[in-house]
């Protein structure tokens, strides 16, 4: 059960195919270009356009998890302040079975089932498990909108109309928009045989009337292994101020 819970709480930490499966680039006949930008550009514009911006961010729904052979669901609520906090708890049959705070320094973890916590520095946390991930990657598990790469130094458009986006950090990305310029689908890969691929859909407006992927489906890989991790929202608010509540009971013991 101390495995299921701490995989529930950080298995969304984007864990990403090697590059060197997945680069299937188009034949280029030279850029097209509009009104003297060019079609890679536009696009690129347009997968940039589907990250919402706001401040905050607070959700609740259900999680399922498919992992080795079994699956979990349970209830979730998250809250986050831009750049700063990632807050995550998770409720079985109306009971805290777990509670995860994250920020670009510190990740808190506890299991209430087992009374235990753990504590790492964000970083050692990403390196511990082998993760490629940084607090942005980790942030759009949750909030949607497309990952982008630090550092790219390749955009291109594929044969099947995705764009293809390359980084120096060996951090790539895929990313598929529909006819209306929405995020459907995305893939994350890096040169650790990890990937992350991600699935937008039912999009409704927000309380600030901006539209959100109310479901999110993810594909993780981790050395040709995969586990899922869904997520159904029920409820979305952006922009309206978050409680972060958390403290370490003194009888939980460190792991």
């Amino acid at each position: 059960m101390r495995r299921i819970i701490s995989f529930t709480l950080f298995v969304c930490v984007c864990v990403l195919p090697s590059c060197n499966t997945t680069k299937r680039l188009a034949k280029e006949n030279g850029p097209s270009i509009l009104n003297g930008i060019t079609e890679t550009s536009a696009m690129l514009d347009l997968v940039s356009a589907t990250n919402i911006p706001y401040t905050w961010f607070g959700a609740e729904g259900s999680g399922t998890i498919d992992w080795e052979g079994n699956r979990y669901t349970a209830k979730i609520r998250v809250r986050i302040l831009h750049d700063s906090i990632i807050w995550v708890q998770i409720q079985k049959f109306g009971f805290e079975v777990g509670r995860m705070l994250v920020t670009p320094d510190s990740a808190f973890f506890i299991n209430r089932l087992e009374r235990s916590y753990s504590l790492y520095r964000t970083n050692d946390f990403f390196k511990k498990y082998n993760l490629p991930a940084d607090f942005n990657m980790f942030s759009k598990v949750f909030t949607g909108g497309a990952y982008m790469p630090p550092l790219i130094s390749k955009s291109m458009i594929e044969d099947d109309r995705s764009l293809y986006l390359e980084s120096t950090t060996g951090v790539n990305a895929r990313l598929w928009l529909d006819v209306t310029s929405t995020l459907v689908q995305s893939l994350v890969t890096d040169t650790f045989n990890h990937q992350w691929e991600a699935g937008y859909a039912d999009y409704k407006a927000t309380n600030t009337g901006q539209m959100f992927p109310y479901r999110r489906t993810n594909t993780l890989v981790n050395d040709g292994v995969s586990n899922l991790f869904d997520l159904d929202y029920t409820s979305i608010e952006i922009n309206v101020p978050q409680e972060f509540p958390f403290s370490i009971p003194s009888h939980y013991d460190k792991i």
